[in-house]
């Protein structure tokens, strides 16, 4: 029969039964237990000095082991050990291997408490689903995106061909779709198609990042690099898709992006809708809670744009994509962000917009604000088209006229200035002699621009010397006849 467990209690009352001067027998028969055990907790519990620990384990390095098991395995570190200290079965290796583990300091943690609609925390999976093309038997992986609610835990994912630029913005897209409003922070991973630069302190955004963020009035607020920490419920969310969806998924075979977004979406919604354990209520129930602290979507939703920078020529344009597009004068030889699509192109100077214009097809041609032009009194001085003049006559006369006759062309002279300096620029491959007769033919032919000029210095031919053009005189008694000499 097995020995009656003596509880704490007991114990205790033993040793306050003494102190108030009762003997052994009476504490026995108080707390009816017998005498023996009285005697046992008489003077105090007694000491419990554990299993003896079996002599191989004081022949072992723990501390040893516990940094090596950062390069190998337990199983390897058994079977070198093994030779060496006769080691008994790897379980009870592994067993004592545990007791003697390193256990670094607890981390801290605090519950942060949610607001409804205050961030979303977004992220692409280390890992993704293959597609198999079945028409070339070509194969592809379906990189997978995710966006949480912090609050309600309420999540979207959608499969992506890829994590550049382009299904990046389409996925926030679709997410904000999926939402039906905005929370009021972002919090990205610190991918190059969100954040260029993470300092910790002043974090440089993508600037069509930033755009699509400004349209939705929604803030940037980055994670530290390295830190999942600081996006949580999101790294949950892959977590979880890892390790049901992929499972659920494992055996199947994908022929689209199509269908797998398809099957994902269902499973999703499912997903949404289950009660979560420890919370009581699914998601879904969480989102309807926030969704009313959502901001509202704008009426359009945003079109990709992309960012670079250029500078105003002395014409007051610049040039995007092999094509010429006007900004005031104002800001001739300065530097401008341009922001543009296949349908746009906007001119900044310094966070303002200066210049707008539709998308030019093909190649040099000019989109052209007369507006942006100085007054003539200004263009009059132009040091530029003063520079010009000064070039053309140093050359000679019909480069000289030539130079005047193109900037009589507009009404604008500074519209042909890049024109003019082309064709000035032609002096460093042409001798001035070719320079003035490709200037004559230009104007007596009235094709005046860079390629026919250039064509015309070609077919250039110089003077011969008059000598040259007579015959050689010959003596007449030197001609021979045929009958002799008459």
């Amino acid at each position: 029969m097995a020995r009656k467990r003596i509880i704490m209690n007991t114990q205790s009352e033993v040793l306050r039964l003494k102190d108030l001067g009762h003997s052994k027998a009476l504490v026995a028969r108080i707390l009816k237990i017998d005498r023996a055990t009285v005697r046992k907790y008489w003077n105090g519990p007694p000491l419990d000095s554990g299993p003896v620990e079996p002599l191989w384990t004081h022949q072992v390095d723990w501390d040893y082991l516990n940094s090596e098991l950062k390069k190998a395995s337990k199983k390897i570190l058994y079977n070198e050990l093994k030779v060496l200290n006769g080691l008994p079965s790897y379980q009870a290796f592994c067993e004592y291997l545990r007791k003697h583990k390193q256990v670094s300091q607890a981390e801290i943690s605090i519950k942060i408490h949610r607001t409804p609609g205050t961030s979303i925390e977004v992220d692409y999976s280390g890992d993704g689903i293959q597609i198999i093309n079945p028409a070339t038997g070509e194969i592809y992986t379906g990189q997978l995106f995710v966006g949480t609610l912090s609050f309600s835990g309420y999540f979207y994912g959608e499969f992506t061909l890829t994590q550049k630029l382009e299904d990046f913005i389409g996925a926030h897209k679709n997410m904000f779709s999926f939402f039906g409003g905005v929370a009021s922070f972002i919090v990205p991973d610190n991918c190059k198609t969100a954040i260029l630069q993470n300092n910790k302190i002043d974090p440089i955004v993508h600037p069509t990042y930033q755009d699509m963020c400004t349209h939705y009035g929604i803030a940037v607020d980055p994670a530290d690099p390295r830190s999942p920490k600081h996006k949580p419920n999101v790294e949950n969310a892959i977590g979880m898709i890892q390790k049901e969806f992929f499972g659920l998924v494992r055996n199947r075979t994908f022929t689209s992006l199509i269908e797998l977004n398809e099957v994902f979406r269902d499973w999703m919604i499912k997903k949404n809708n289950e009660v979560m354990k420890g919370r009581g209520q699914s998601r879904k129930q969480f989102f309807e809670q926030e969704k009313s602290s959502l901001r509202v979507l704008p009426e359009n939703a945003y079109q990709l744009f992309y960012f670079k920078k250029a500078k105003v020529h002395p014409d007051c344009h610049f040039i995007h994509n092999k094509n010429y597009y006007s900004v005031p004068h104002q800001y001739v030889g300065k530097e401008i962000d341009i922001k543009f699509n296949e349908k746009e192109a906007h001119a900044y100077f310094e966070t303002v917009l200066i210049a707008s214009h539709p998308a030019l097809k093909g190649s040099f041609h000019y989109s052209t604000n007369v507006a942006h032009y100085p007054e003539k009194k200004y263009v009059d001085m132009n040091y530029h088209l003063a520079l010009c003049r000064r070039e053309a006559e140093k050359i000679g006369e019909n480069t000289q006229l030539l130079v005047e006759k193109i900037l009589a062309q507009d009404r604008f002279p500074l519209k042909n200035l890049r024109k003019v300096q082309g064709i000035l620029g032609l002096k460093n491959q042409l001798s001035r002699e070719e320079m003035e007769y490709a200037s004559e033919m230009a104007m007596e032919f009235n094709k005046m621009n860079y390629d026919r000029i250039k064509r015309f210095a070609k077919g250039y031919r110089p003077n011969k010397d008059t000598n040259m053009d007579l015959r050689p005189a010959r003596q007449q008694e030197l001609i021979c006849l045929q009958g002799g000499i008459h």
